[in-house]
């Protein structure tokens, strides 16, 4: 029987940003509460410990931005979903804290700038277009044409904005703490963007980009929640569940390994 759509998506509008400060606080407080708690079933686990390396070469690199020595751009790793959630850590607890120990003096809340992908209220819900605008997040709408009122908002913040910069190269997640996806260049034009606005208004500061990696592991196995979500998985795809506790969670992916 043919399928009639019923329903057609208008353009997406550009979402301006419109920081809250009232709203970041709120978040930051409930951080530790977000990173544990699962909002969709196929995410298998929390993160319930974060490591940083190199927190101090961050927390300088803000001073020096608050000096107004400094613009940069924090190109990160979108490795999973959790990752604005362990970079909101970053920057709320890890960095201060670097920042206390190595005697760098740092104005707080430490926060930034950052792109989104325009359609991700589309599968979330509106909330989550307007939780991002809120937190001083730029739309940015793939395809084959330059999404250009988002991209000169973030030209303008990148050189303007209160805060640096957080872009993802690779756009998208790709679920390998291990494999780094396709890199798209628009992190490195923001960068080209900067300098040039910069010498066009007479100002010294340095432009950097600042790569940072982000690796998930499992603290410990998971299989149970493997085995709920691969039975899913099959009953959707119209195969027969596989059923069965932690040692059929384990078999069934030995087998799913040996097979490919």
């Amino acid at each position: 029987m043919p399928q009639f759509v019923h329903r057609v998506q208008s353009r997406l509008s550009f979402i301006p940003p419109a920081y809250s400060p009232w709203l970041l606080r709120a978040v930051h407080g409930v951080l530790p509460i977000l990173l544990r708690v699962r909002l969709w079933p196929w995410l298998l686990a929390g993160v319930t410990q974060i490591e940083i390396v190199n927190g101090a070469v961050l927390a300088e690199l803000y001073h020096q931005f608050q000096q107004g020595n400094l613009r940069f751009l924090m190109a990160f790793r979108h490795v999973e979903v959790d990752d604005p959630l362990c970079g909101l850590y970053l920057l709320s607890r890890a960095a201060p804290q670097a920042a206390r120990r190595e005697g760098i003096q740092l104005r707080t809340p430490l926060h930034a700038h950052f792109l989104y992908e325009r359609g991700m209220p589309l599968w979330a819900g509106d909330w989550l277009g307007w939780a991002l605008s809120h937190l001083g997040g730029i739309p940015i709408r793939r395809g084959r044409h330059p999404d250009w009122p988002g991209l000169r908002k973030a030209r303008k913040m990148i050189s303007q904005g209160s805060w640096p910069m957080a872009v993802a190269p690779e756009g998208a997640t790709n679920g390998h703490s291990e494999r780094v996806g396709p890199l798209e260049p628009g992190t490195a034009q923001l960068a080209f963007w900067c300098v040039e606005d910069l010498a066009r208004m007479g100002r010294s500061e340095a432009v950097s980009v600042v790569p940072i990696s982000i690796q998930y592991r499992y603290v410990k196995p998971v299989w149970p929640s493997l085995g709920r979500l691969l039975t899913r998985l099959e009953r959707n795809s119209g195969l027969p569940a596989y059923v069965g506790g932690t040692g059929a969670a384990e078999a069934k992916l030995s087998e799913l390994r040996s097979q490919y």
